[in-house]
């Protein structure tokens, strides 16, 4: 399918940093956007798709997720972070084998293409396994190999060689999928980690990914182990590489002004912090000082999902519920924060992130007709407070990556979903019985 015409339908632009509905048809051929106009003559061999009574948007992206945490979902109640990771997280995933880890994969790509997100910033192990479901599945993908030396020197040295291994093994024509070095945390990660980190990410020219102040047990835990303010550590082994910093819920003033001086951003993963207990990041603070802030779901074991629409909502309102009465971000900024936003933060904005011409073709079509399945957005008085607050990841009807339509109609294209399942639920009877 070369060339796809969408048709009536309101399209969301970015004009003057402002967030804008305007009715426009979209020509896309190949692989990109190459006609935005208000009507486009549908002469010429076009698939053509009708939008009427639909919003066309850039596709959804998730800046800080675990791919195949799928067969965690739900595994989380009645845990604190450092509980839930020891006592429940870790000893499981040391058993995971590269199938069991496939077919997870494969189940969250599915969830993504079903709720609209049409790129990811994955942050786990077993990365072979990941890629193939990534290329299998042709969701665009930021992948890595975590590394960490909680567990001693030999064990870093594996995964830095995995990470090499890797990258040098990828496949150069295949622009889907791109890669980070991600340092678990600061206080999973000795100086030496961090250095051998910083020194893979300038030889490769590739961003840095780190969990960053995510909890209160952080602080004293990165100050024992490297002498200093997390602040500092960061500052020191990573000031010239472009950092993702997820989660950053417990930035104080010192934090923000050094942060501002860094080529850095946050992904900010709202649901997963207040699942695992650990407060309210200040992101309406982070934006007016002009930082980067873009959204996440972190995995499904804490995040409980990845619809990104579900997200944009939670984060909104969890900064009504720290600023009293003053200004903070609105439903213009979160769908900023969960599309351009986030093509920055991982330095995909010259491709992905907006609806342009000569931007590649990731775009989603969500279903706002007047019916009942939508009747909680109904008198439509504002359409884009209505995308935030009062629909969900389900409104997705279309899902298009790079020019394929990977879901049309809420038929998710040639992908087996029964099978996927059937894997999935072997392992998962395997995680019941360990919790139990």
């Amino acid at each position: 399918m070369s060339e796809i015409l969408i048709k009536n339908g309101k399209v969301i632009l970015f004009k003057n940093n402002d967030v804008i509905l305007d009715k426009k048809d979209i020509l896309i051929e190949n692989d990109t956007i190459i006609k935005i106009e208000n009507k486009i003559d549908e002469k010429g061999e076009y698939y053509v798709i009708d939008a009427k009574n639909r919003i066309i948007m850039p596709g959804l992206i998730n800046t800080h997720a675990h791919i195949p945490m799928s067969i965690f979902r739900e595994t989380t109640e009645g845990y604190k972070l450092y509980d839930w990771l020891n006592k429940v997280i870790w000893p499981i995933e040391d058993k995971l084998t590269d199938e069991e880890v496939y077919y997870a994969s494969m189940l969250s790509f599915i969830e993504m293409i079903a709720t609209g997100t049409t790129c990811i910033n994955d942050q786990y192990f077993f990365s072979k396994a990941i890629r193939k479901a990534a290329e299998d599945t042709r969701v665009r993908t930021v992948l890595t190999r975590t590394i960490q030396d909680i567990d001693g020197k030999d064990k870093m040295n594996e995964r830095i060689k995995d990470f090499i291994e890797l990258y040098e093994t990828r496949n150069r024509n295949d622009s889907l999928i791109t890669y980070t070095v991600a340092p678990h945390a600061l206080y999973t990660c000795s100086g030496e980690c961090l250095s051998e980190v910083a020194k893979l990410a300038e030889k490769y020219n590739l961003p840095v990914h780190v969990h960053f102040l995510e909890s209160i047990d952080e602080i004293e835990d990165i100050k024992q182990k490297h002498g200093e303010e997390a602040i500092y550590v960061l500052k020191k082994y990573f000031n010239n590489v472009h950092t993702i910093l997820a989660h950053c819920v417990k930035l104080d003033d010192k934090d923000i002004e050094i942060l501002k001086g860094m080529d850095c951003g946050i992904a900010h993963n709202p649901v997963s912090n207040l699942r695992l207990g650990c407060k309210i990041a200040d992101i309406t603070k982070y934006l007016d000082n002009g930082i980067n802030v873009a959204l996440g779901t972190d995995g499904q074991g804490s995040g409980s999902n990845l619809d990104m629409i579900e997200t944009m909502k939670i984060a909104c309102l969890m900064q009504g519920g720290i600023h009293e009465n003053e200004k903070r971000i609105t439903a213009k900024d979160v769908i900023k924060m969960a599309t351009i936003n986030g093509a920055k933060l991982l330095k995909l904005d010259n491709e992905i992130g907006s609806i342009e011409i000569g931007k590649k073709a990731d775009i989603i079509i969500l279903d706002m007709e007047e019916k009942l399945d939508n009747i909680t957005t109904l008198p439509n008085l504002n359409e884009i407070s209505n995308i935030v607050y009062n629909i969900n990841g389900r409104n997705v009807v279309t899902t298009i990556i790079n020019g394929n339509i990977l879901m049309e109609e809420r038929k998710i294209k040639n992908l087996d979903l029964e099978l996927v399942l059937n894997q999935c639920n072997k392992v998962v009877k395997e995680i019941k019985e360990a919790l139990n």
